[in-house]
């Protein structure tokens, strides 16, 4: 995964798309914190309610992305 994301990235740098500086960083941090609190979150639940939390967040960013778009 994230060699994929990697890729992508250097190959987005390559073509002239640079992101905000802040934006990057407030991306990167955010990152890195919600991953470990996801993680201890998912190593205490059990499989029924991972399911129903992965399913409640696809939801959420689905209509999310309809109402922008």
């Amino acid at each position: 995964m994230a060699f994929t994301a990697f890729t992508g990235a250097a190959s987005h740098f390559a073509i002239g798309g640079m992101p905000d500086l802040w934006c990057l960083i407030f991306c990167v941090l955010s990152t890195l914190l919600w991953a470990r609190i996801a993680a201890l979150f998912a190593n205490k639940a059990s499989a029924v309610t991972l399911n129903r939390a992965t399913g409640i967040v696809l939801a959420v960013l689905g209509a999310a992305i309809m109402i922008v778009g």
